[in-house]
C-alpha cells in the first residue's frame, strides 16, 4: 500500500445534471466513510508529511481537479460536516472569461442524449461525414482498446475509442470543430452553459480561507501538455502560476498534471515555479518523485466498495 490521494472531479444534485462519473453528495459521503475518515488527512497535514517525507502507507488525501462549480456546491458542505480539507486544482483561464472547451462538450453530450453511448454514436456519424471521416476509419481498423489507457479500468471500450480518436488521431483543432459542430446543430447556448460550470475567483478565495490546499492545474487544461514545447509548458504553468499567486496572496506549492499527461520539461518548469508537491492521476508508478504522488480515481474505490 502506498500513500495517496483520491481524485475527484464531477458532482450532481438539482441545479448540476449526472452524468458519466458523476457522484452525489451522499455517494461521497459513504465512500469517505468507507476509506476511513481516520485515514484521510487534512490536506495541510498531508503537504507536511508528503514534503518531510514522513507520510504513512495508510495514509490517504482528498483532491479536487477543474475548480468545477459543482465540487464547491456538492463536494464542500460534505467536506466541512466531516471536518476535512482538500487539494484543489485549478486551471486558470476560465477565470478570467476564457471559455474552454473540454468541460462544455462533456455538459453536451451528458446533456443531451439518453446516454454516452448515443452521443459516441452521433460522435462517429458526424465524423465519418467530414473530410477527415476516411482517414479516421482506416486508423481505427487496427486499434484495439484493451491497450489503450489500460491504467484506468473504469473507461469502457466505447470510452477508449473516443478518447484515442479525439487525442491520437483528430487532435485539439479537428476535435473542436466537429464538436463545434455538433453543438451549433443542437443549439446550445455554450455562453449560459459555461456560467454553470466553473468556480470564480471568489469560490477559489473562499476555499483558501476555509484551510483548503489551492494548486496548478495549467492554464488551458490541454489534454497532451506532454505534446507541448518547454516555453508553452511554461507559459501554461507561468500564467495559472501568476493568477492564482495574485488571487491568493501567496504562491501555490502544489498540483496536479491534466490529464496525467508530462514529461521530463513539465518537472523541469514546475521545479523552477517553486512547486514541491504534485500528483499523477493514477496508482500504477511504484517510484515516483515528489511531483508524481499517486492518486486512486473514486470510481475504482466505488466498485470496491460495491464488491
Amino acid at each position: 500500500m502506498l500513500p495517496h490521494g483520491v481524485m475527484f472531479h464531477h458532482f450532481h444534485d438539482d441545479i448540476h445534471p449526472a452524468g458519466q462519473g458523476s457522484m452525489s453528495g451522499e455517494q461521497l459521503r459513504q465512500l469517505l466513510e468507507w476509506v476511513g475518515p481516520g485515514r484521510i488527512l487534512r490536506a495541510d497535514d498531508w503537504y507536511e508529511r508528503a514534503t518531510s517525507g514522513t507520510l504513512r502507507p495508510q495514509d490517504v488525501c482528498l483532491t479536487f481537479d477543474d475548480n468545477l462549480r459543482c465540487q464547491f456546491d456538492v463536494a464542500l458542505p460534505v467536506l466541512r460536516q466531516l471536518g476535512l480539507t482538500a487539494f484543489w486544482f485549478v486551471y486558470s483561464s476560465v477565470l478570467q472569461g476564457r471559455i474552454e472547451p473540454l468541460e462544455i462538450y462533456r455538459h453536451f453530450r451528458m446533456t443531451r442524449f439518453e446516454s454516452v453511448e448515443d452521443f459516441y454514436e452521433s460522435f462517429f456519424d458526424t465524423l465519418a461525414e467530414s473530410s477527415v471521416g476516411a482517414m479516421v476509419d482506416r486508423q481505427l481498423s487496427g486499434f484495439d482498446p484493451r491497450g489503450y489507457l489500460a491504467d484506468f479500468p473504469f473507461y469502457t471500450d466505447a470510452d477508449r475509442r473516443f478518447r484515442y480518436t479525439r487525442d491520437e488521431l483528430l487532435g485539439p483543432d479537428r476535435y473542436f470543430e466537429l464538436m463545434d459542430q455538433m453543438i451549433a446543430s443542437a443549439g446550445v447556448d455554450v455562453g449560459a452553459t459555461a456560467r454553470s460550470l466553473w468556480m470564480d475567483d471568489a469560490a477559489i478565495k473562499t476555499l483558501y480561507a476555509q484551510g483548503h490546499v489551492i494548486g496548478l492545474h495549467s492554464h488551458t487544461h490541454p489534454t497532451r501538455l506532454n505534446r507541448l514545447s518547454e516555453r508553452e509548458q511554461r507559459e501554461e504553468y507561468g500564467q495559472n502560476h501568476d493568477h492564482l499567486s495574485g488571487l491568493l496572496g501567496t504562491p501555490p506549492l502544489t498540483m496536479s498534471h491534466p490529464c496525467n499527461s508530462y514529461d521530463d520539461q513539465t518537472l523541469r518548469v514546475l521545479a523552477g515555479l517553486g512547486i514541491r508537491l504534485g500528483f499523477r492521476a493514477n496508482v500504477s508508478q511504484p517510484n515516483f518523485g515528489p511531483l508524481e504522488h499517486p492518486r486512486e480515481d473514486h470510481a475504482n474505490l466505488l466498485r470496491r466498495m460495491a464488491a
